[in-house]
């Protein structure tokens, strides 16, 4: 039998210094990886708009179908709302949840003030999106979410 004489506790294994300088490195990295796609954000959510204008129009055109075109708007608004925030839009997100509350009740029976209602996030969605509104709005922006919300909050009362 060999006996192999012990390794020293830290040779495979950079030390803490170099682990540290390591890690910065990754998170630099990740952030730039970030930072590059939150260039393209606003288009990639426009795009999600429009999926979900083209669900809002099939809503209204064929009640029989409104349901699954429903859930169709509810998808782009969750994606929307987990999406806002880690770009730099936290508008998007907030009324992203917005929309998802509006829409979630897959029993609810949809009305056109609940599609009139789909569309008033989808509007500010757009308006945000298109004018490049990032941050939290100030005051304006605090009045959209909430009057959105409220709006919500009476329909589903």
């Amino acid at each position: 039998m060999v006996t192999l004489p012990p390794m020293p506790a830290n040779a495979n294994k950079p030390d803490e210094d170099e682990a540290l300088e390591g890690y910065a490195g990754t998170l630099a990295r990740a952030e730039a990886a970030v930072a590059d796609l939150a260039l393209d954000y606003a288009r990639w959510a426009l795009a999600d708009v429009a999926k979900a204008r083209a669900a809002l129009a099939a809503a209204t055109d064929e009640p029989a179908e409104r349901g699954r075109h429903v859930e169709a708007l509810f998808r782009a608004g969750h994606d929307l709302k987990g999406q806002g925030s880690s770009f730099g839009y936290p508008l998007v997100t907030k009324i992203g949840q917005s929309l998802c509350a509006l829409t979630r009740n897959r029993a609810r029976d949809y009305g056109s003030r609940d599609l009139d209602l789909a569309k008033s996030h989808l509007d500010a969605l757009e308006l945000i999106l298109t004018k490049g509104l990032k941050g939290e709005g100030g005051k304006v922006g605090a009045e959209l979410v909430a009057k959105l919300e409220s709006r919500v909050a009476e329909l589903l009362g």
